[in-house]
């Protein structure tokens, strides 16, 4: 059972399935879907797949790679493509963060 998970600064948390689970559920509502039932159930599918690789602290971009995997295999191909938008943005917004941090060292 997997119970923390490696943030990108490589700090060690807690790990929640709830998220994913949110994380899910948000990209299938960008999308007029409606189904918590089917994240959680798509959710539990991702941390099976994670403890069956013996992965007892995966990283946060591994478990986000592996929410796309399971969301495609599903058949759930648009919400994939939210979640990867989305996991894009967040992306940029946290490259513009560490830019603007270092302009703000730097001055």
């Amino acid at each position: 059972m997997i119970t923390k998970i490696k943030k990108r600064d490589g700090r060690t948390a807690n790990f929640d399935i709830d998220k994913i689970t949110q994380a899910i559920y948000k990209a299938a509502q960008a999308i007029g879907g409606t189904d918590y039932e089917t994240a959680s159930a798509l959710a539990k599918e991702v941390c099976e797949i994670l403890e069956a690789q013996a992965d007892n602290e995966p990283t946060v971009e591994h478990v986000q790679d592996t929410v796309e995997k399971v969301l495609i295999e599903n058949g759930h191909a648009r919400t994939a493509k939210e979640y990867i938008l989305y996991r894009a943005d967040r992306t940029r917004v946290r490259d513009m963060n560490t830019k603007l941090m270092k302009i703000y060292e730097d001055l």
